[in-house]
């Protein structure tokens, strides 16, 4: 009796260090995506006093902290919303080391570091004085728009003139307004540090961006900063984003000296196949796969019915938006107002006159970085200026509001459109894909920055670091979608084929180029080029390979100039897409 009892003592202890152990590797997920809820297990910092604000405007309601191995969030509750990177005087002190004889002394801490969130700027305090911005420590907040709470992430391995900013494994900090009489979180900064827990983070996992199913219908908007698509400095910076991505129906904004027309050849000169393009006159362009049934412009926006004819969908409503920048709350609240009744009218049989339960979709630079009520206007149909756009309504079929996809940056917790270095503001939530739940499901999303993409994602792919950062101040934000009504049988079988073939690169190419493919599980696979009549001009693989990515070179060096299809074959599943000869 007395060894099985001290087994079984023996084996409840070792089970608890086994998941005490693994509680601390992996980390709890904070993803700074405007949602609260994964931070309802982490424990406020300090019991914050409440109305301890004297004469300042802002009281600071509870701070909350964590971290894992790569950076450190923060979640800040104020009594009144505000926007967090101007008109406020709301700072942040961290005393990076832990002790309140380095740095600058404060509160009874020695703070290295100090950021002031209304300014949009700080100060490092380790080798000397140091002047910093949000992109120099990795942070980023959310949300963009008006709030009572605020998500800040940065990042652990900050160096400032090559000195690690968080050189111990335990800080103290504190929120602060400016306001004389002000408050400050927590109370008493000095009795209260806080030490990392490592933990290992979830986005160091495996990134895939590809569809999850061929059903999918994938969704482009881009932001292409004043016609730069077009400017031959940027041409291969785009052409390698948009064959990354392989987008089938494109909104673009800030095209104001080409037309649809130009763009369409454009696309396709980077894609191949064909495109049609929409353009009502404004900055709102569409480039489709599919062809532009109507189009009519909105109140400086753009609204298109596109055609698409698939076992997944029919028709589509598109809406491409760009509403004015900056302090303008009231042209911008106007012109989403406007779009948002068009789709009231569509819906009610005025203006495009659509079925019942055609799948809508928002897209666009909505430039959302004042008042949130925009937000809720586009999301719930609460229409600001009934006199002249009619009264609200519950936009989508089911009688709910829209959804709002949020985009995360593969690689990141963080789900920022807008990225400038050399400007003070920091990164940012200013453009949307808003869609129809009720008809559509949504797959695979992202919001594409290439410089934080890990390197080994990278060499998987043809994108540069900097590509999307020297392309445009937007980044391209991607949605899939498939219709709900699409049986799981059918998209469970798609699902099972378990390979993808991306867009070959360069294309078009004289007289070599590279062709990449992935494979799941150990298949039979061949790759075949093909002319435009569908003989075969060359067999690159016919053999077993194992699950893996692969890149294929094709030397086109004795073909002639024209249109290819290749083809990509794994255990009697293919598919394909096409390449351009240019000699």
């Amino acid at each position: 009796m007395r060894f099985f009892k001290s087994y079984d003592i023996g084996s409840c202890i070792y089970m608890f260090l086994i998941l005490f152990y693994a509680q601390q590797v992996v980390a709890q997920t904070i993803l700074v995506d405007e949602n609260m809820s994964d931070w309802d297990d982490i424990e406020e910092y300090t019991q914050e006093s409440t109305g301890d604000f004297g004469s300042g405007e802002l009281d600071i309601k509870s701070v909350k902290i964590y971290d894992d191995d790569r950076f450190i969030y923060f979640l800040l509750r104020l009594n009144s919303e505000i926007l967090l990177q101007q008109f406020n005087d709301l700072s942040l002190f961290i005393d990076t080391d832990n002790n309140s004889n380095t740095g600058v002394e404060l509160e009874d801490i020695g703070y290295e570091f100090e950021f002031s969130f209304g300014d949009r700027e700080g100060y490092a305090y380790l080798d000397g004085v140091t002047s910093i911005s949000s992109y120099d420590v990795g942070l980023v907040s959310a949300p963009t728009v008006t709030s009572d709470f605020f998500e800040i992430k940065m990042d652990k391995k900050t160096e400032i003139n090559g000195i690690k900013l968080f050189n111990s494994d335990t800080l103290a900090f504190f929120f602060r307004t400016q306001v004389s009489g002000g408050d400050l979180a927590p109370d008493d900064p000095s009795s209260f540090s806080y030490t990392f827990k490592n933990g290992k983070s979830a986005f160091n996992s495996s990134i895939h961006l590809d569809r999850e199913t061929e059903f999918d219908l994938r969704f482009l908007s881009y932001n292409v900063y004043r016609d730069y698509l077009f400017n031959l400095e940027a041409r291969d910076n785009f052409r390698r984003i948009f064959q990354f991505i392989e987008p089938d129906i494109i909104g673009l904004q800030e095209v104001y000296d080409n037309s649809g027309t130009d763009a369409a050849i454009l696309i396709k000169e980077f894609l191949g196949g064909q495109w049609y393009s929409g353009d009502v006159g404004n900055d709102n362009l569409l480039v489709s796969r599919y062809p532009i049934l109507k189009q009519k412009e909105v109140k400086g926006n753009a609204a298109y019915l596109v055609k698409i004819d698939n076992i997944s969908f029919q028709n589509v409503l598109v809406i491409v938006a760009h509403p004015p920048c900056c302090s303008n709350d009231q042209g911008r609240q106007d012109e989403i107002d406007a779009f948002m009744a068009f789709l009231r009218e569509s819906k009610d049989g005025g203006e495009f006159d659509i079925a019942e339960n055609t799948p809508i979709v928002i897209i666009g630079d909505m430039n959302l970085v004042g008042l949130n009520q925009q937000v809720k206007t586009m999301l719930t149909g609460d229409i600001i200026n009934e006199i002249e756009y009619g009264q609200d309504f519950l936009p989508d079929w089911d009688g709910t509001a829209l959804e709002d996809v949020k985009p995360f940056n593969p690689g990141m917790p963080t789900t920022f459109t807008w990225y400038n270095e050399n400007s003070s503001f920091g990164a940012g939530r200013l453009d949307y894909i808003v869609y129809s739940g009720s008809v559509l499901e949504l797959g695979t999303n992202f919001s594409l920055h290439s410089k934080t993409l890990p390197q080994e994602f990278l060499d998987t792919t043809f994108l540069q670091r900097n590509d999307t950062y020297e392309a445009s101040d937007h980044l391209p934000i991607v949605a899939d979608f498939r219709n709900k009504e699409v049986t799981n049988s059918e998209v469970g079988s798609i699902k099972s084929q378990s390979f993808r073939l991306h867009q070959n690169y360069p294309n078009p190419f004289n007289p070599s180029t590279t062709i990449s493919y992935t494979v799941d599980k150990p298949s039979h696979i061949e790759l075949v080029v093909t002319n435009s009549i569908g003989q075969a001009v060359s067999t690159l693989v016919n053999r077993v390979q194992q699950s893996g990515n692969y890149t294929i070179n094709f030397d086109a060096s004795g073909l002639s100039s024209g249109i290819y299809t290749y083809w990509l074959r794994v255990d009697g599943l293919q598919l394909s897409k096409t390449m351009t000869l240019v000699k």
